[in-house]
């Protein structure tokens, strides 16, 4: 836990973020994870050990500042993904979704409709399934989609802490490299990324549709200045 939140720390320290104001942030993200899991607000209060008028506090506090937002751009992008992994009916996504309400939901799968990104399977109950074979979101200009692709990037960072750590999961992989490439080579990583890694992966991934040993996996690829931030602060 210790290593896990020298991220924010590091942010924190570089912004001049109050010690106080970051518990407060990690108090309000706690109490969102127990709404992510569907705990009901006094499941919640017994899991943060506070009272009942400290979750409705942080309740209203959630939906003020993150969660019109989080169900703006994050909500479309999980349910998007769901329907990547197997069709699935409104009904069945509201039960699976807890701690969503319905409403949400559904204006989710609206979302998705006018995009063009899923469509409807006709049936007895009618189901939504993605309308493209890959599963590729980027929108480096939209702020809210980069904050819910950060959010997504630190949940795959919990799985392999959690893989590793904890279960000895051999499908759990992580390695940090550091090392010299010159100052015009970023565009080729890109271009690494672009030709061969996310060509590789997408043909894995056809190959693995519909097969019963099939199995999904999150990876999460990134790279920076070494120690950026430290040297930014220096300069």
């Amino acid at each position: 836990m210790f290593a896990l939140l020298a991220p924010a720390v590091r942010l924190a320290f570089t912004f001049g973020i109050p010690l106080r104001e970051l518990c407060d942030w990690l108090r309000l993200a706690y109490f969102q994870e127990t709404r992510r899991r569907g705990q009901r607000m006094r499941e919640a209060a017994r899991t943060l050990d506070v009272s009942m008028r400290t979750v409705a506090m942080l309740s209203s506090e959630l939906k003020q500042n993150f969660l019109d937002a989080q169900q703006q751009v994050g909500l479309p992008r999980r349910v998007e993904f769901m329907l990547w992994a197997a069709p699935l009916s409104a009904a069945r996504l509201r039960q699976v979704l807890r701690g969503i309400e319905p409403g949400a939901v559904d204006r989710a799968l609206e979302t998705l409709l006018e995009q063009g990104r899923i469509r409807e399977v006709p049936g007895r109950t009618t189901r939504y399934e993605v309308v493209r074979s890959e599963f590729r979101l980027v929108d480096e200009k939209g702020w809210l989609a980069r904050i819910d692709g950060l959010e997504n990037f630190m949940g795959t960072v919990a799985n392999a802490v959690y893989g590793r750590f904890f279960r000895n999961e051999p499908r759990a992989f992580a390695r940090t490299l550091s090392f010299h490439v010159r100052a015009d080579s970023a565009e080729r990583m890109r271009e690494l990324y672009e030709n061969t890694i996310w060509e590789a992966l997408r043909a894995m991934d056809a190959e693995a549709k519909g097969k019963p040993d099939s199995t999904m996996l999150d990876l999460s690829i990134l790279w920076a200045p070494y120690d950026y931030l430290e040297h930014e602060e220096e300069t």
